[in-house]
């Protein structure tokens, strides 16, 4: 039992901040008998508790206080690893730093995908995540094709393909023409597959990139473009798919805050470029209200400041006066919470 309570310790300590490989051995040789182990032959007795180790190429190392032994592949008729606090943790965030912890476990359990009841693919996939969120996509594919193609779960290997997909677009996005790669983005666009928010999220800002691209381009290389009856529709089309393509985190997956608030900001810089202040500010106070934590909200709150001046009296908001060498610059007063976010049309003409 102390045993067990101590590889539950070490991995809850260890998450506090990210766990290293080597705490990640340690937890996983500390185990006590935390798993079970079930006999494929039903003589052989009832299934048994202990730690399983790591997944050898000849079996399951597994361990009983200080006895440890290896159970052949051929013997064993499913497992169930049990989850600390940590481990649970360690897999609900995926985060980049948690790549080498991540890798223990799966590398550790990684024999086991076929084994009815194993939880490897669990870790795989969070390893897959953390690897995408890196920029290392290569490597996070061949493993979420592996738990595509052998894991013992159904849902688990659906998942997977999902992951796999998003991974090959990331791919794709690397080593494929620029070209291809839109056509394939509007190809998936145009599917409208919601059971994959990554890779639609993912889509979308490739594609909300390159649609204002186009739009200054156009702009650019037309600056009569309001008065050319062929050239104004296709402006007015770039226009409109950046903004909706920039407002769909927001609109359709609003709990991915890092997604949405990129999206609203991204739609703020169109119409900051079309001059339509009302619209910019709209969207800004939206994301300081919903994404406190957003990456981009001390630069919204600075734009919001000569928006909302301009907005209230028309004339731009005056420049601070520079304080005086020597002297500490003045505290702003605490204003209160930030407006509620304000409606608006993203359809309108």
């Amino acid at each position: 039992m102390m045993i067990r309570i101590l590889g539950a310790c070490l991995v809850l300590a260890a998450s506090v901040s990210a766990q290293t490989a080597d705490q990640a051995v340690q937890a996983m040789a500390a185990r006590g008998d935390l798993d079970e182990i079930r006999w494929s032959d039903p003589a052989k007795g009832p299934a048994f508790r202990a730690g399983i180790v790591r997944a050898l190429p000849e079996g399951l190392e597994v361990q009983r206080l200080s006895v440890k032994r290896t159970v052949p592949y051929d013997q064993v008729g499913g497992v169930k690893f049990g989850l600390t606090m940590g481990e649970r943790q360690l897999m609900a965030e995926a985060k980049p730093e948690s790549i080498p912890a991540l890798r223990v476990f799966w590398e550790a359990r990684q024999r086991t995908i076929g084994l009815a009841g194993s939880n490897a693919g669990d870790f795989g996939l969070a390893l897959a995540g953390a690897l995408r969120k890196s920029g290392a996509p290569e490597e996070a594919l061949v493993i979420a094709r592996e738990i595509a193609d052998g894991d013992n779960d159904a849902s688990r290997r659906a998942r997977a393909q999902l992951e796999s997909e998003t991974l090959a677009f990331l791919q794709s996005m690397k080593t494929d023409p620029p070209e291809a790669v839109e056509k394939k983005a509007w190809a998936l666009i145009e599917t409208a597959d919601e059971s994959n928010p990554d890779l639609m999220l993912l889509v979308t800002g490739f594609l909300m990139a390159k649609e204002f691209e186009a739009l200054k381009s156009i702009e650019t290389e037309n600056p009569r473009w309001i008065e050319d009856d062929e050239v104004r529709p296709v402006r007015d089309r770039h226009y409109h798919r950046s903004l909706d393509l920039a407002l769909y985190a927001s609109l359709f997956h609003p709990a991915r805050e890092a997604e949405s608030a990129d999206g609203l900001w991204q739609a703020s810089l169109v119409y900051r470029h079309t001059k339509e202040t009302n619209r910019e500010a709209a969207v800004l106070e939206d994301l300081t209200a919903l994404y406190g934590s957003s990456a981009h909200l001390a630069e919204a709150q600075k734009r919001l400041t000569p928006l909302r001046a301009l907005l209230e009296t028309g004339k731009p908001a005056a420049e601070p006066e520079p304080t005086p060498e020597g002297e500490e610059p003045k505290e702003e007063p605490v204003k209160g919470p930030p407006p509620p976010p304000k409606r608006y049309n993203l359809f309108e003409d």
